[in-house]
């Protein structure tokens, strides 16, 4: 095979209860750790990519294409930073300070 070449392979989303929801998405990784749902992504390059896909409809409703979405992870600069405490209030501080005379 090319090195120039990306295979992307879809199924039906059996999951889809939305309609902004993709109408085909990657198939499952059967290597997943128990009660992991992870899919197979494609590489491109060095990048492994998230692939999902939408029909494309005629006016009669037919499907006459897929409009393929390939996403490469977001980065963790992304991601807005946990505050320092996760999301637990402060805990009080209860004891008090104590003077030591020698």
């Amino acid at each position: 095979m090319s090195e120039n070449t990306v295979w992307c392979n879809l199924v039906r989303n059996e999951n889809k209860n939305a309609e902004n929801q993709p109408d085909w998405v990657a198939p499952p990784n059967t290597n997943a750790p128990e009660g992991k749902k992870w899919t197979i992504g494609v590489k491109i390059g060095d990048v492994w990519h998230n692939q999902a896909g939408w029909n494309e409809l005629d006016e009669q409703g037919n499907i006459i294409g897929i409009t393929i979405k390939m996403t490469p992870p977001s980065s963790s600069d992304d991601k807005p930073a946990a505050p320092q405490n996760k999301g637990f209030q402060n805990k009080p501080t209860y004891a008090r300070k104590q003077s030591y005379k020698f």
